[in-house]
């Protein structure tokens, strides 16, 4: 039985985002946290029991540990989960993805993660273009908790396409709730149990909250694109291919990584008048006029 259900994918569609309760089944969660005890050494302990000294904290940098792919092997397969390939490929109407992100995201109350977002769309850095309202170039953003969720502990918080109808979703950043108050008015938290997905969209806004309790937090960025648009993508794996681990992934997997990346070309399908006007946003002084002959 599928976990993203139609009932996700049709609220996906209509808000731009959807919540998978308890994604992970017990086996998957309780092999995590325990890939999870040897990458981020005191992490899940302190998160269980925040009375414990607070732990080391590499993953602000994206540390090569807290990187695809990881000491353990699962991590690895949750990064490739056949449930978030599925979904993606459904977004595009294909099979021909990759997975452009996998890395891990802690968190706890007093560090230097632990603040108030700005409210955004994410694909400022996952595209070097604009992201369309064109099916063919969506990317698929997923966000697992390996911890709880509660109101304290930092929940994501995220805004439905309804109160942004604009096409262009341009700027893609709001640091003041004056700015557009009716996006912060309307934010829902995402109050999860551990082992629960957040699916969202490069159009989508959202933001991190602040703790409000002592507490910690673990969970994954997974992102998967499809792999024919060269200017999609935001990690180049081949940095990361003098890692034993990388290398040994690579024997025993099917490589879905792309090898360039690029602005889409003049006379590209990619433009028409939505992403001439959205890239025009994002880059103001860029010269349009080769990309409307």
């Amino acid at each position: 039985m599928s976990k993203i259900t139609e009932a996700h994918a049709a609220h996906y569609r209509e808000h731009g985002y959807a919540v998978v309760d308890n994604f992970l089944d017990e086996e998957e969660l309780t092999g995590a946290l325990d890939d999870l005890r040897e990458v981020l050494p005191g992490w899940v302990e302190y998160c269980e029991d925040p009375t414990r000294p607070a732990p080391v904290f590499p993953s602000q940098s994206r540390a090569p540990t807290t990187v695809f792919p990881y000491r353990g092997d699962r991590l690895n397969a949750i990064t490739m989960h056949p449930e978030l390939r599925r979904f993606a490929a459904e977004n595009v109407g294909h099979n021909d993805i990759y997975c452009e992100q996998s890395h891990l995201h802690a968190k706890y109350r007093g560090s230097d993660l632990d603040r108030d977002q700005a409210m955004h769309c994410d694909f400022a850095n996952h595209t070097l273009a604009y992201p369309p309202d064109l099916p063919e170039y969506w990317q698929t953003a997923y966000l697992v908790y390996y911890t709880e969720v509660t109101a304290e502990l930092a929940p994501t918080a995220v805004c439905s396409w309804r109160h942004y109808p604009e096409k262009i979703r341009w700027p893609g950043v709001y640091r003041r709730r004056e700015e557009r108050p009716e996006i912060f008015d309307n934010e829902r938290r995402i109050i999860v149990p551990a082992g629960s997905l957040f699916i969202y969209s490069m159009r989508t806004f959202h933001r991190g909250t602040t703790f409000k309790a002592d507490g910690g937090r673990i969970a994954q960025f997974i992102t998967y694109a499809p792999a024919a648009w060269k200017w999609l993508g935001i990690v180049g794996w081949s940095a990361h291919g003098v890692k034993p681990e990388f290398r040994r992934w690579m024997e025993r997997a099917t490589p879905a990584e792309r090898e360039l990346l690029g602005f889409p070309p003049p006379k590209h399908p990619y433009w028409t008048e939505e992403t001439i006007a959205g890239v025009s946003a994002r880059y103001p002084g860029m010269d349009m006029a080769p990309y409307r002959g």
